[in-house]
Formats: structure tokens, sequence, C-alpha cells
């Protein structure tokens, strides 16, 4: 069995579970993104990239805008948030937060951990949280090596991450880290940091998802300046950046100088490599052989219901461009200086969300992007957004939505309803017809595409039940895909249990495929909730790559597996782990596919 393993931080998975307004639980929101294409590291990055940082959000004292970048909420939620805390003023425990429209006593008790309602948060103190991983697997030579410390104390934050895959050097073959300051409305970063605006058009250097598993996800949530926290090498910028409060505006500027992993010849770079592997001798040679520079700003303004913002980037690499000009490259390959401008804005009006973006590149070829979101109370949201990206459009640090790899040469349409017909019943359905007027690697010609995920839940007392469809058409290679998946959960008291099946039929040109998987898993409290003891086997038949099955099996505290099953076998695998006195926790896990694996971590926080 070939195996993907994606890191997810905890917290940036139950941020990115709530963003999508619940409408679908954990295990099919990563496995939607892996079946979508998103690498490992881009889940762990979009992931990451939610985490409130160290201390909770306080509920009494956020303003939409936090809210919204927080991930937690739909925007429902939001607006009955704010419109309760207009009428009653503060929250005074997490029980009458159950009395706000949109929020169940299921939904408070998931995001507790994550919240507050008392004012400890703006008092200054120190918060460090600390966590060390190492990932053994048989056939792989030396240890996968994580450490990651991030701290705040009053007005500075800080974080360092240190990181070396199997087969590299030990403890650092990847250094990270950020210094921040924060005093009023001026705030400065120095390091590695991510900037994300508007829709995406311009500059958005996280990764964005694409397949939308709730209405409300088609619209972008910029976050502007924030630090980067993720394992991913070749994402980061790497400089300084600043951003100045004026009143109801917003400024912010950034420059940066990263390093960037490439083949260099004497002509220039022939290629840019993403894999941040550094083992063999080529590979190390690779390793930051040039540079990227890269300066730009942003000027938002925020009213009570509408938004706008003007973003401006220029970039250039420190070496010539040598890359082959090939058919389905030329239109977006460039040397020297290259730029971007956007213009965005986002219109709120009841229940009605509204946002557009434009932008322009310094070949004066254009792209846009517009769309609605309807939340008309907790039991219905939809939400309709349209796209063209021209072909010879060129925006490599762009993140707006997209079902290939750059933001080029496609016109689409998405629609997306949520809906709630039956207490405790969930519907969700995601439709996308996409036209590519150029081709594409591997794609001779104009091609299109349609997509269809249709998903029902039903939540009984103690089970939950639930089916999913993802139905893909390509004209490209007459390819036509079913992916089906059903799950069963249990949970009473110390005792949760889970069997998970999908199945997968592939029909193209060269005939059709299929495959199967069931996986089982049990989980068991001991101690007085201070252990927990996981254990899980799988069965898999898919003889086909076309026709892997992905699903979703528990990992580390913090992480989670995903797994492809690609073959004929079965698996195995289990997890202990253990609370160790107030502040530390230690994990242990062993699995067993076609070899042998063990992981173990460490985690501390004050």
């Amino acid at each position: 069995m070939k195996k993907i393993l994606f890191e997810i931080a905890l917290l940036g998975a139950i941020f990115f579970f709530f963003n999508t307004a619940a409408a679908q639980d954990l295990e099919s929101v990563v496995e939607q993104m892996a079946e979508d294409g998103a690498s490992e590291s881009a889940i762990e990055d979009y992931l990451q990239q939610i985490e409130t940082g160290i201390r909770r959000l306080n509920l009494n004292l956020a303003d939409r805008q936090q809210l919204e970048s927080s991930g937690l909420f739909s925007p429902f939620q939001i607006a009955s948030l704010l419109e309760y805390r207009a009428d009653y003023g503060a929250l005074l425990s997490m029980a009458e937060l159950q009395m706000v429209d949109g929020f169940s006593a299921e939904f408070v008790a998931k995001i507790a951990p994550a919240v507050t309602l008392a004012g400890d948060t703006d008092r200054p103190g120190t918060h460090l949280q600390a966590r060390s991983r190492y990932k053994w697997k048989e056939g792989t030579p030396g240890l996968h090596q994580y450490n990651r410390v991030l701290l705040e104390s009053g007005r500075f934050s800080a974080g360092l991450l240190a990181e070396s895959d199997a087969g590299e050097i030990p403890l650092a073959d990847h250094l990270g880290g950020y210094l921040g300051y924060k005093h009023g409305p001026f705030e400065v970063l120095v390091g590695d940091y991510s900037a994300c605006f508007g829709q995406g058009l311009a500059l958005w250097n996280s990764f964005a998802f694409t397949g939308a598993s709730s209405p409300a996800s088609v619209m972008r949530r910029p976050r502007g300046i924030v630090p980067y926290k993720s394992a991913d090498e070749s994402a980061a910028f790497r400089g300084v950046a600043a951003g100045l409060g004026l009143g109801r505006f917003k400024v912010s500027a950034f420059a940066s100088a990263a390093g960037a992993d490439a083949r260099v010849s004497d002509k220039g770079y022939e290629s840019l490599i993403k894999t941040g592997y550094h083992r063999t001798i080529y590979e190390k040679g690779c390793k930051n052989a040039m540079r990227e520079y890269l300066a730009g700003a942003n000027v938002t303004f925020r009213g009570s219901q509408f938004q706008a913002g003007i973003t401006a980037a220029a970039y250039s690499f420190s070496e010539h461009n040598a890359r082959k000009v090939m058919p389905y490259n030329q239109f977006q390959l460039y040397d020297g200086w290259m730029g971007n401008l956007s213009a965005e804005v986002l219109y709120s009006a009841g229940h009605w969300r509204l946002f557009a973006e434009a932008a322009l590149c310094s070949r004066k070829i254009a792209a846009a992007v517009a769309g609605a979101v309807l939340t008309a109370s907790y039991s219905f949201e939809a939400s309709l957004m349209l796209r063209y990206y021209d072909k010879g459009y060129i925006a490599p640090h762009a993140g707006a939505y997209s079902t290939i790899s750059s933001v080029s040469n496609q016109a689409g349409a998405v629609l997306a309803v949520m809906a709630r017909p039956l207490r405790g019943l969930l519907i969700t359905s995601f439709t996308e017809a996409v036209h590519y007027p150029y081709l594409r690697y591997r794609v001779d010609g104009p091609s299109s595409a349609f997509y269809e995920k249709l998903k029902a839940e039903y939540a009984f007392p103690l089970v939950t039940i639930s089916v999913q469809d993802n139905y893909v058409w390509q004209s490209a290679g007459k390819e036509r895909k079913h992916s089906l998946k059903g799950s069963v959960k249990f949970e009473s008291g110390p005792w949760k249990a889970s069997a998970r099946v999908g199945a997968v039929l592939f029909t193209s040109d060269k005939g059709p495929q299929s495959g199967w998987a069931l996986s089982v898993n049990a989980a068991r409290t001991l101690l007085r909730g201070r252990a927990t003891v996981q254990a899980g086997v799988g069965w898999y038949e898919a003889l086909s790559y076309d026709a892997r099955v992905y699903l979703f099996e528990s990992d580390l505290p913090g992480n989670f597996s995903l797994q492809y099953y690609y073959g004929k076998g079965i698996a195995a695998r289990g997890l202990v782990k253990v609370k160790i006195g107030r502040r530390w926790s230690l994990s242990l896990l062993a699995a067993v596919s076609q070899g042998a694996e063990g992981r173990l971590q460490a985690d501390y926080k004050f």
C-alpha cells in the first residue's frame, strides 16, 4: 500500500472545520482536499495558517474582522453573535452562548477550548507553546524531525521552527522564524510571514482551499500580514512587513528576499524546485540557489457594511529565466521584474455578502472574480461565484479560487447550497462548471470539466451516519469518476468507535477501474481522562492508482493521517496518549502496512 500522511495542526483543523460552517466533519473535509489535488504541505499550510495563536479568542471583545479571520464561525453565526451582543451586552457564560441563534450546545462544546468570555486575553503575560515530533519509517534513512516554539509576551511575539526530513542533516535542515511587535494600531513583523489580501488575485502566499465544503467558503477571508508558521519551505516571504491603522483605513507595506530552490546554470534558472527535500548531492546543490525579491503594499478601508482595498506587488528572481519554452507554459514565463495591481470590494447587507476583485499583471492582462453568499438562517446557506482568468495573466503568488495550479486560463461558475430540512439532517451540494480556453500541461487543446459533490449526514443521540458522492467529468481523456464515502460514528462515555468505507469507480478512454477500502477504529479514555488508547485496522483493494481511495485516520495529538489506499492488503495502527502533570503530554504511534513506522511526540504549554 502506498500512503500519504497529512500533518495538520489541531487548532487549525478545528478552526477550518468550523470555517466551513460545520457543513462537513473533519474527516470529509481533509479527504476532499486530498481528492482535489492538494499536496501534503499545502494541506498542512492551509490548516496551520488559521490558528488563532496561543491566546484564545475573546467572544465579548472580538469585532467582525477578528471573528471572520479566526475561521471559527459561519457568516450567519457572526451576524447573530454581534446582534446578540448589541442587544443584551457581554456574554456571561458558555451556557448563555447557546442562546445565540446558530450556536448549538454541540457547537459551543467543540469551540470551547479555543474561545473565552473573560478579559484575560488582553492582559499582559507570557504564553509559550513547544512541540517536538520524531517520525521513523521502515526503508527510509534517518528520522523526520520537527521542533516548533511559539511565544507571546506583552506586545511581543516570536516563533522558531527547526525541521529536517528523513535523510537530511539532523535537527535543522530548514530553519524558520519570526519576531513581531504590536502596539495599538502599529504592528511590525521581521522574518517569515504571509501576505493575504482581497480574494487572492494579486497576493495570497498561503494555501487557499479550492473545493467548497460549505457555500460561504468560496469567499476568501483575507488576513493581511501574519506570521508564517508552516513547515512548507517554499512559500514563506522572508523580510520585513509593517501595518498602521489610521481610523477606518489600514496601510500595510512589505519587502522580502527569500531564498528559492532551483536548478541554476550559467544561463540562469532552468527549473524551480518546490519539494523542500535536500537529501542528495543534487538536491543540496539546488537549495537556496537564488533569491526572489518582492515588495508591495496594501491599503484597505473598512466601514460598517462596506470594505474596499487596493494591493500592489512587484517581484523578480536574482537569476535570469532560462526555462524551456513549451506550448503549455509560454504565457506564464517572465524574466526580470513582474507585478500585479488589484482592487477588491466587499459589501454586507442583511443576510447577503457580495464580493469582487479585479486585477492586472504588468503585461496589462486581466483576471476577475465575483460572487455572493446568502446566509438566510442557520438552516440554509447558498453561494454563487463567477471567475475569469486570462491565459496570459501572471501572478505566481496568487491564491484565488482555481481548479489548476495557476490563476490563469479558465472561466468558471460555482453554485453551492447547504440545508438542514429536518432536525439532525444536514445536506450539502456543490456544483461547478469550468472551461479552459487554452491547452494545459498534458492536455493538448481547450477542455472543460464538471464537478458535483453531494453529502447527507444524520445525527442521532449517540450515532452519526453520513454518505457522500463526488462526481468528476473531464473532457480531456473522457474521464469520469465517482468517489463514494460512508461513515458511522458512535460515542458513549469513555468509548468512541467509527467505521468508514470508501469506493471509487473511474472510467476513461482506457476503460473502467475500481477500488474500495474499509477502516474500523476504536478509542478508550483511561485514568480519569489523562490517558487515551486507540486502535484501528483497515482492509483495501485498489489495483489502479486512478481508483485509489482516501480515508482519514487518527494520529498524534495535533496531527491527523490521511491514507490513500493503493494495492491490496491489511493495515493496522495503535496510538497511546498520556498527560504528564499540568503542562506536558506524550504520545506514541505504531503502524504496520507494507512496512512498519513509528512516531513520538512531546508537547509543552505554559
